[in-house]
């Protein structure tokens, strides 16, 4: 069990860091186009696509370990599926909102600073998580016969 465990933890570092790039270098590539600086250097959008690769190598490990876990284990409790639905849809919301603002709040700015807020990047990166993780718990009940081995 805490070996189980420890990989989980291990891929949901990984699909972390995945985010954190990603949402760090659209940040970056958000700037430049906001100060009409043009596109970003190649090593943005390289970048970007790494840290995509390791949210969907997580995504895709998480899903094949728990399922594997859950028919091991069929008498697993599990939290109900309208309380993994309302974790996505509020976590969504406030993610999708929180991007709008900070967009706003950015054009709205005379001198606008180049520097990648870090805060707003741990914001993206936790409200992303917590829309991915029920997401995982939610795609694993779903699919068919997952507790019929």
């Amino acid at each position: 069990m805490s070996r189980f465990l420890w990989r989980m933890g291990g891929a949901l570092a990984l699909g972390v860091l995945g985010l954190t790039l990603v949402f760090w270098q659209l940040e970056h590539a958000s700037l430049y186009a906001f100060a009409g600086l043009g596109r970003p250097s190649a090593a943005v959008y390289a970048l970007l696509f790494a840290g995509l690769m390791l949210v969907n190598v997580s995504v895709f490990y998480m899903l094949t370990r728990w399922s594997r876990f859950l028919r091991e284990h069929p008498e697993t409790r599990q939290l109900p599926p309208w309380f993994l639905v309302a974790i996505i849809v509020l976590s969504g919301a406030a993610l999708v909102t929180g991007i709008a603002v900070h967009a706003g709040y950015l054009r709205s700015l005379d001198p606008l600073p180049m520097d990648i807020s870090q805060g707003f990047v741990a914001f993206e990166v936790s409200f992303a998580s917590l829309v991915l993780v029920p997401l995982v718990l939610l795609a694993v009940r779903w699919s068919t016969g997952y507790r019929n081995g």
